[in-house]
């Protein structure tokens, strides 16, 4: 850490921010003194538990620990007055109630997970300490929320006053960004010579992105920048950028197989392409070309829709997809244009407003009930030996313990930044003491507290302008307010401060050692899991029982793209698991697609769609147990016998709508051969191969 921190170059915004946080962190201390708060500390120490550069961050944040705050004082003075003669019952039903807010809490992928963690360390905060003195938990959860609300009020104002920083310029620069991404992902794939592997990441760090961007579009409703209230069209965006990256794998697969047929793509389809790109780069919005983009391409599905072989067939669905990439880039574009002029039209809005539901985001259950375990069984632990044992400190103890399994729960692998956590809690003991015992003595008024704060406070609040050493900064500074306990009255009882400080590192200490043997998953089963959770939702697509709009669908594999693709540093041996992700949101829209279009089908097509359904489904779902399993060739051979029986429909317009998700599905089955589409001689030597059926497989 300490090579870390010498590396740092803090630019002014960071100055700037510590010196903010330092304002409001000592205006909440003043106000809490003058007014005889219980706690003064915990106004300032809240202060820089919700800070955040961005305004509108720190407001939403600031809101949801309030409301959590509330909810966990709530349940502290239901619970302590009516449990407090039966110890052992009280501190189960506190320690399952932490585990079970931080379950909610890690479901939730807003900033309204806050308020569920909060709520859940908060009534532990509160009911701890008043376990010796029940008659005093009201008292109590009415003093925290009172400091907690002024530092919270504080840090707000100081934020939103004094030179804000407002998220919607930092959203703007990333859409742009994203825009400038797209054009150059059309132009890579549209050519059948880029490489795979720069493709892959391309893509795979757009679908990471787009996660992000949901959480912040939600602070919007919390500033006044120029996009305040948008949060519903910027969503929108998300949804149609999302939908952009499988059409452009898809466009760039068939044009690999059209190449591979032909040796060449044809001149007309190069054409077509060069006049895309031209279009996705222009600077304008030109409604003209795009009329014309489109009208280039009917006249060439018009010139292949006759077409029986395989090229042709290829060149069908690429017509397809090209017309799904104009209007989706065409609404990109729209949304975008809409949200800075203030207007977005409604019927664009309404196309791509139910993808960006929080039901489109994935959900970990298991990870969430593992954490809500760690936070149960920590605090029981701390909570069993402090009963059995009758310390002193054992309320501080509890209450760290559950703190320290809430606060790092986002990650994978929380317990080093638990360690680090309980280095920095020893070393901010040691800087108590100095202050305790060398400065504090001859400070005398405010005035010169403030000055004896200043250079420590704030340089260590530059550190929390940093991901790298935000951990460290707020150790550092929220433990040495909350050990110093500053007052009305300078006293220096460095038992007492040498007892809480040895609590917290045992509370910080048992939260560490429950979470890596009960929390921490290896990164490889992370990935695993995510990937048969993609498997899970193909196999409910096939049978019928994934009852979700489609682009919530392709938004959820999507999601857990994202969610892969930070980790594959930490498991290499997983990049293919992350190349054939895209792949699987192919065969999930083919599949969705043939659920829909199979109703208005003649039957005999029909009935053998449904058996191609659920053997696909079968796949899937054994491939739960045999993470490697092959899919079984039979399905190959049957999608090749649908599309034979399709290519020969006399319904020109049922001929197209199968054979787009058939000649998408038939591809991401194999890319290494072509099927048989003409078997006039084989089935003239073998009569029997005319209507071959397929059973049902495993």
């Amino acid at each position: 850490m300490l090579g870390t921190i010498l590396s740092l170059r803090p630019k002014g915004a960071d100055w700037l921010f510590s010196a903010k946080t330092f304002t409001a962190s000592i205006l909440a201390l003043y106000i809490a003194l003058a007014f005889d708060l219980d706690r003064p500390v915990w106004a300032m120490a809240t202060v820089y538990i919700v800070a955040h550069p961005l305004s509108g961050v720190l407001a939403s944040k600031a809101v949801y620990r309030v409301l959590g705050t509330i909810l966990g004082a709530v349940a502290a003075v239901i619970f302590v007055p009516n449990l407090v003669n039966a110890p052992v019952l009280l501190s189960l039903v506190l320690a399952i109630w932490v585990g079970g807010c931080l379950f909610l809490s890690r479901l939730d992928r807003t900033p309204r997970s806050y308020l569920f963690m909060l709520a859940g360390y908060s009534a532990a905060i509160v009911g701890f300490p008043c376990v010796a003195d029940p008659g005093s938990v009201f008292a109590t959860g009415i003093a925290r929320f009172q400091e907690i609300s002024l530092g919270i009020i504080c840090a707000t104002l100081v934020s939103h006053i004094v030179f804000p920083r407002h998220i919607g310029p930092v959203i703007a620069a990333r859409i742009d960004g994203w825009m400038g991404d797209i054009t150059k992902l059309a132009e890579q794939s549209f050519d059948p010579e880029t490489d795979a592997n720069v493709l892959h990441n391309d893509r795979a760090r757009i679908a990471a992105d787009l996660g992000e961007l949901h959480g912040l579009a939600l602070h919007l409703g919390y500033e006044k920048s120029g996009f305040a209230g948008r949060t519903r069209q910027l969503q929108a965006l998300q949804s149609v950028i999302a939908a952009l990256l499988p059409v452009f794998y898809a466009i760039h697969d068939r044009l690999l197989a059209l190449k591979a047929q032909q040796g060449e793509l044809p001149v007309d389809v190069e054409n077509i392409l060069a006049g895309i790109s031209a279009h996705i780069a222009a600077p304008d919005h030109d409604r003209a070309r795009i009329t014309a983009l489109h009208a280039e391409i009917d006249a060439f599905a018009a010139r292949v829709a006759g077409a029986k072989d395989w090229a042709g067939l290829l060149q069908v669905n690429l017509a397809n997809r090209l017309h799904r990439l104009i209007d989706f880039h065409d609404d990109c574009r729209t949304l975008w244009e809409g949200i800075r002029a203030g207007t977005v039209p409604e019927d664009v809005l309404g196309r791509w407003q139910e993808g960006a539901k929080a039901s489109a985001l994935h959900r970990d259950y298991s990870a969430a009930f593992r954490s809500g375990l760690t936070a149960v069984i920590a605090t029981a632990i701390v909570c069993g030996f402090w009963i059995a044992s009758g310390w002193p400190s054992g309320a501080t103890a509890a209450m760290m313990a559950a703190v320290g399994a809430s606060i790092m729960s986002f990650l994978d692998n929380p317990v080093p930044a638990l360690k680090g956590f309980i280095r920095y809690t020893a070393l901010s003991v040691a800087v108590v003491l100095i202050y305790s015992l060398v400065i504090l003595p001859g400070i005398d008024g405010f005035a010169l507290l403030v000055m004896a704060f200043a250079p420590y406070f704030i340089l260590l609040g530059v550190l929390m302008a940093t991901p790298q050493t935000y951990g460290f900064g707020l150790a550092m500074l929220v433990n040495v307010v909350m050990i110093l306990n500053i007052d009305t009255a300078y006293s220096s009882d460095v038992a007492t401060l040498l007892g809480g400080g040895i609590a917290s590192l045992a509370g910080f200490g048992v939260a560490a050692i429950v979470t890596a043997f009960v929390r921490v998953v290896p990164v490889d089963n992370f990935i695993r899991g995510m990937v048969q959770a993609n498997w899970r939702d193909i196999a409910g697509i096939a049978r019928g029982t994934f009852n979700m709009p489609r682009m919530v669908m392709i938004r959820r594999l999507l999601d857990r793209q994202g969610l892969i693709l930070p980790r594959l540093a930490m498991a290499a041996s997983h990049r293919e698991t992350l190349i054939r992700v895209m792949p699987e949101v192919s065969i999930a829209a083919s599949l969705y697609d043939l659920r829909r279009i199979r109703l208005f089908v003649e039957p005999h097509i029909s009935s053998r769609i449904d058996v191609l359904l659920r053997n696909i489904a079968r796949h899937f779902e054994a491939r739960l147990d045999d993470f490697n399993r092959a899919p079984d060739p039979k399905l190959l051979a049957e999608v090749d016998n649908i599309l034979r029986l399709v290519n020969d429909m006399t319904d020109g317009a049922q001929r197209q709508k199968l054979l787009i998700p058939l000649v998408a599905l038939r591809r991401t089955l194999s890319k290494t051969d072509a099927p048989k589409l003409d078997r006039t001689a084989e089935i003239a030597a073998n009569p029997a191969l005319l209507s071959p059926r397929m059973g049902e497989i495993a």
